[in-house]
């Protein structure tokens, strides 16, 4: 159930409002007809608190946007007011041409009302012993965060802007970059990203996307320190806590099964160094998981690293388009609330897939590209063809994987990277080799 922020009976006398700036806004729709479309455009009725004044401005805004009259004959005429009650709103008002001064106290009463319901519902929620903290706190964070953005004006010095940005960096201690581990690859990212920016691993099926995510994990907890949440909504948690073990213990999967089977030391060990590594800051989470429950869980651990595993499964959506769009909104409104760092994996359309054989990288995730349009950095993975093995002879090589980034706001775009890996562990060796397409695009220009 949604949490209710409407206005407690106790507390309606005492809501911040401002009854002569209200009547003065009607005023300056009456006299002034810049200052009516002005006003219909910036405002709406929950702005006002008078229930005549709130009547009033919806029937003015109604006739502003279908181009009818505003004449003060003709809406006395028609019954939309008295004339005293025009005289009185006329009255209101010192100077029609002051409608923006006007306009921005009565947003800003609303803003403070909604402050206002925020703390009550805040209030009410200590009081109940049954209440979800976490939930709670989230609800009454995204309920200010909407009424902060309710403000009529931004602060367009660029000097404060980068002022209010170098105080944030300044209170970072270093550059808590996420990345790979990867050296060359995080060199074509720009070395990692920083706080509130969002990569995207997109691959087909088997191209080690989950492998490539838990290596950006390793590195983060290794030279940030920070948290990492890891919501693992695709692969059951079990099989996300074992894969981590596989490169300590260097060994597959089913081989480290056998050691558990037989409580082999090798196993133990491999127990015990991911602990000490981790120190209790890694945390992990399984899906079904919907929207709510996610930022319920970052709000409660605030971590520095969220990586979600992958988008498109995310529950409570009837189709991957809609998935992808809700998921990258609320990811985008997060990024203003919570200083974490967001790596999101995607499975890519069939079509993408087919590019892919013919040498095409574009960062396509299945569920549409409002998810490429927001990113920072986009990675595309991609198993190329075998290469020449004899079985008979006990040789075998790994297919090569190829990593190419296809978007970065601050590294090389277009680079394309064979990145080595252990087929057993499933995880990287920490190199890789600059590569070059063998089917090359054709330009569209001649120069």
């Amino acid at each position: 159930m949604a949490p209710d922020f409407g206005y407690c009976e106790e507390r309606i006398v005492a809501a911040p409002s401002d009854a002569a700036m209200e009547r003065a806004v009607i005023g300056d729709m009456l006299v002034d007809a810049e200052a009516a479309q002005g006003l219909a455009a910036l405002l709406t009725v929950g702005d006002f608190t008078d229930g005549k004044a709130s009547r009033l401005f919806e029937e003015l805004s109604r006739r502003v946007a279908s181009g009818e009259s505003l004449n003060l004959v003709v809406l006395t005429s028609r019954g939309v007011l008295t004339q005293n009650e025009a005289a009185g709103y006329v009255g209101a008002t010192n100077s029609a041409l002051s409608w923006r001064a006007h306009a921005q106290v009565l947003r800003e009463m609303r803003q403070r009302r909604a402050f206002l319901q925020a703390a009550r519902y805040l209030e009410r929620a200590a009081d109940d012993r049954n209440s979800d903290t976490a939930a709670v706190l989230a609800d009454a964070w995204a309920e200010l965060t909407k009424a902060s953005r309710m403000a009529l004006t931004a602060n367009s010095d660029p000097d404060a802007v980068l002022g209010a940005y170098e105080a944030e960096v300044r209170s970072w201690e270093g550059l808590p970059l996420a990345n790979t581990g990867i050296r060359l690859l995080d060199g074509a990212i720009g070395g990692g990203m920083l706080p509130g920016e969002l990569m995207a691993i997109i691959g087909g099926d088997g191209s080690m996307k989950t492998s490539l995510a838990l290596a950006c994990a390793e590195s983060y907890l290794r030279n940030v320190g920070r948290d990492v949440l890891y919501l693992s909504i695709d692969m059951q948690p079990h099989k996300i806590a074992l894969r981590r073990l596989l490169p300590l213990a260097d060994t597959s999967e089913k081989n480290l099964l056998n050691m558990m089977i037989r409580g082999e030391s090798l196993y133990s060990t491999a127990r015990a160094n991911r602990a000490k590594i981790d120190k209790g800051r890694f945390h992990l989470a399984g899906g079904p998981l919907d929207l709510k429950g996610i930022e319920a869980l970052v709000n409660r651990l605030r971590p520095g690293l969220v990586i979600w595993d992958y988008l498109t499964a995310t529950a409570g959506f009837e189709s991957e388009l809609e998935a992808q769009r809700t998921c990258t909104e609320k990811i985008r409104e997060w990024q203003q609330r919570y200083d974490a760092t967001w790596i999101v994996l995607s499975q890519m359309s069939e079509i993408a897939k087919a590019g892919q054989r013919n040498g095409d990288f574009t960062g396509r995730a299945s569920g549409g590209n409002s998810l490429a349009r927001n990113c920072d950095t986009i990675i595309e993975l991609f198993l190329d063809a075998q290469p020449d093995e004899n079985p008979e002879l006990g040789y075998y090589r790994n297919p090569p994987l190829i990593a190419m980034v296809v978007k970065c706001r601050s590294g090389r775009k277009g680079s394309c990277w064979s990145l080595r890996y252990n087929g057993a562990s499933m995880s990287f060796t920490g190199d890789a080799v600059a590569v070059e397409r063998v089917k090359k695009r054709k330009p569209v220009y001649r120069i």
